[in-house]
């Protein structure tokens, strides 16, 4: 049980926090979390974190806005979100879990006395903390979630961005004949980001007045001669990892911190989809 090591606390945890300045673009941002392989960065001025921009926010970005600008001309500032949740370096770790829940986010700045940044803690963390010191306590059935979000892999990445979007998701399973085959997440869809950005300025899009009317009747896409590269089967992570309902909540909780993976398809005897466990339903388990 985790009581037995004195309630960890956030500075226990905390990693090093990237910071982008609140005047750089979205062509910058995007460079970040590409290099350095991470889901979010701190909009920070000076050692004070002012905000956040996380793959979520670029998923938005593209689905709700219409382009008109090139994404070097677009400030974090602009997209990023601002009500930023901090807490302090003495906080312990279930608390942080419960904020995360309750806000609906995936990461907590940690601040000292002075409110300057010292780090950052985010569910991957404490996913590694639950596979640490919970195995034996839960299964999966317990916290998966179901049903699953699915998408065929020949759907358009315009329709798993419509699926994120209007389901508040992260991550989409691609099934074929019921069996996961592959899994999107808002990382996968950085690449894809760039030559959204490179149709819409190269002229392959509608005209502004067409696309708000599209965008209204959820129709958002491309023009033929582009919308043939943009299908789930092109980005998705192929034959994802699967767990049973009756594996340990710990052991896929290792498993996602071992792959550095945000969510697990969980299978019957027959490898059918039953439903997906992903840190969020850690954090629900270490909050319980």
């Amino acid at each position: 049980m985790i009581e037995h090591i004195q309630q960890p606390k956030a500075q226990d945890i905390k990693r090093e926090a990237i910071t982008l300045e609140p005047d750089k673009t979205l062509d910058d941002a995007h460079n970040v979390l590409s290099t350095y392989n991470i889901s979010r960065v701190i909009i920070a001025k000076g050692n004070k974190p002012l905000g956040i921009v996380t793959e979520k926010d670029f998923a938005w970005y593209l689905y709700t806005e219409i382009p008109n600008r090139h994404p070097d001309e677009v400030k974090v500032e602009e997209i990023m979100s601002k009500n930023l949740i901090t807490v302090a370096e003495y906080t312990n770790l279930q608390l942080c879990a419960k904020l995360m829940l309750e806000n609906k986010i995936s990461s907590i700045p940690v601040v000292d006395n002075n409110k300057d940044l010292k780090g950052i803690i985010t569910k991957s963390d404490l996913v590694n903390t639950y596979a640490t010191y919970y195995k034996g306590k839960n299964s999966v059935a317990e916290y998966m979630s179901e049903p699953v979000l699915t998408i065929s892999p020949d759907e358009s990445i315009h329709m798993v961005l419509l699926l994120m979007i209007n389901n508040k998701v992260s991550r989409i399973v691609v099934v074929g004949e019921e069996k996961p085959i592959g899994i999107i997440t808002g990382r996968d869809l950085l690449p894809a980001s760039g030559l959204f950005m490179i149709a819409a300025y190269a002229g392959y899009w509608r005209t502004r007045e067409d696309l708000i009317a599209l965008r209204k009747e959820q129709k958002f896409l491309p023009t033929s001669g582009i919308k043939d590269i943009f299908l789930a089967r092109e980005i998705m992570k192929h034959d994802p990892i699967t767990v049973t309902r009756e594996a340990d909540l710990a052991k896929a909780a290792q498993i996602m911190s071992n792959n550095r993976i945000s969510g697990l398809p969980v299978v019957n005897s027959v490898d059918s989809l039953v439903g997906i466990v992903t840190r969020t339903d850690v954090t629900k388990a270490l909050v319980s």
